[in-house]
């Protein structure tokens, strides 16, 4: 199977320039460099330091923007084997420590952790129902210390059930796509 690479651009950070590549996938839909700097605007001083979780990785440049950023240490979860080995290639390519890449399915992984996040990434395949279940498991197995972060990208029209614990701290919507930040406050 020959698989089409693609490039993306870090924007910003230590690593900003540096390029990761992806594969051509109908399930990798990497956020766009406008909408990236936006979140990355958003979470600015916030994600020094942070322990983050990236739960449907994709590309993962989400979390190598992160990373450049300063964030702590990164959690990414992919279940697809050839996403999954393109992760790890950019991984050592970037010659990045703190991340750990983990194939998995996200759900399960989610199910069966105890560790907590101050920045959880919710972006899966737009056409999956994973989002809600997702955040359901999240809040259920309270992975989220008070004021952590959580990132939801989504189809504009797709229904997300939020946890009454998790307020709306900034939101951008286009004609398809709905980019959201919450915060924990219990």
């Amino acid at each position: 199977m020959k698989i089409k690479k693609n490039k993306i651009v870090i924007t910003g950070g230590y690593l900003k320039g540096r390029i990761i590549k992806t594969i051509n996938h109908p399930l990798v839909r990497p956020t766009t460099n406008i909408s990236r700097q936006i979140l990355f605007n958003w979470l600015n001083k916030m994600i020094i330091n942070a322990n983050c979780l990236d739960c449907f990785a994709g590309s993962g440049i989400l979390s190598f923007e992160a990373i450049s950023r300063r964030a702590y240490y990164i959690t990414l979860l992919e279940n697809n084997l050839f996403i999954f080995k393109q992760l790890l290639y950019n991984k050592i390519n970037l010659s990045i420590r703190l991340v750990n890449i983990i194939y998995t399915n996200a759900l399960k992984w989610l199910n069966n952790t105890d560790k907590k996040f101050d920045v959880v990434f919710i972006d899966p395949p737009f056409e999956s129902n994973l989002i809600n279940k997702a955040i359901n498991i999240i809040n259920k197995r309270n992975i989220l210390p008070n004021f952590s972060l959580i990132y939801i990208e989504s189809k504009i029209q797709t229904n997300i059930e939020i946890p009454i614990t998790w307020v709306l701290y900034k939101q951008k919507l286009t004609k398809s796509v709905a980019y959201r930040l919450y915060y924990k406050n219990s």
